[in-house]
């Protein structure tokens, strides 16, 4: 499996409590593989109940600790309670990582739809603010708390997907660093990874095979690879690290894309 490949290369984090959002499928799965394969304890957020249940139990059967929450966190009330219900289930917080995304194809400006472009910005934006916030108490409490933004190199470059999708994940960077900025001196660590094209459901078959025609190394990501620069960020080796976005893209940011 990639996720525990990857991990074997990255430090331990035996002992560290850890929410992923978006982790029943795609890279919230490796996600959540990798930590657990690390030794992280992981309470898995995801609005796919069964899915969730079923990666929750994964884990399990390969002798890591995880727990399932059904929840949307789009809702400020659900952000809290579930944020309570993983500190209490695991007895702390010391992970977050915000993966929940959505991805909406092309349109120009005069197509776009107002309630895409909100539910783009309420799942991207909203979501990691109200979790990060109702988390903040449990953070504040631990010796190793990191944040981390999973965002999109389009948040960075103009990719033509949508205009929801473009900004949401912009400003989603711009709240990354704005985090990073006030908890720095609290010793509470905030970075993003910014994925290029990922082999997921979430990207079109048709869309994998047009920008594996242009990623300089020739290929898509496998959800492990953006795991485990997530599991490196909210490990001791980036101890040093805050307010940075890490690129992982096959060298697509060469080429300008």
């Amino acid at each position: 499996m990639i996720a525990y490949t990857a991990a074997s290369s990255l430090g331990r984090l035996d002992g560290r409590r850890a929410l992923v959002t978006g982790a029943a499928r795609g890279m919230g799965r490796a996600h959540a593989l990798t930590l657990a394969g690390l030794g992280a304890s992981v309470t898995l957020l995801d609005l796919d109940e069964v899915e969730n249940a079923n990666t929750a139990q994964e884990i399990k059967s390969l002798g890591g600790t995880a727990y399932a929450l059904a929840a949307d966190v789009t809702s400020r009330t659900a952000c809290e309670r579930a944020s309570e219900a993983a500190a209490s289930a695991m007895g702390g917080l010391d992970i977050l990582v915000h993966n929940a995304g959505l991805m909406y194809s092309g349109t120009g400006l005069a197509d776009t739809d107002d309630e895409d472009f909100h539910r783009l910005l309420m799942v991207n934006v909203h979501a990691p603010l109200y979790l990060t916030r109702a988390a903040l108490p449990y953070l504040l409490a631990s010796d190793h708390a990191r944040v981390v933004f999973v965002s999109s190199q389009w948040g960075q470059v103009p990719g033509g997907h949508s205009y929801g999708y473009m900004t949401a994940k912009a400003a989603q960077l711009g709240l990354m660093k704005t985090m990073a900025t006030e908890f720095a001196g609290r010793q509470i660590l905030v970075n993003a990874v910014t994925p290029g094209a990922v082999i997921t459901r979430m990207v079109p078959e048709e869309y994998q095979q047009a920008e594996q025609a242009v990623i300089p190394i020739g290929r898509l990501a496998e959800p492990g690879e953006i795991a485990s620069v997530v599991a490196f960020l909210a490990g001791d080796g980036a101890s040093f690290i805050t307010g940075q976005t890490i690129g992982v893209n096959g060298g697509a940011c060469i080429v300008g894309i």
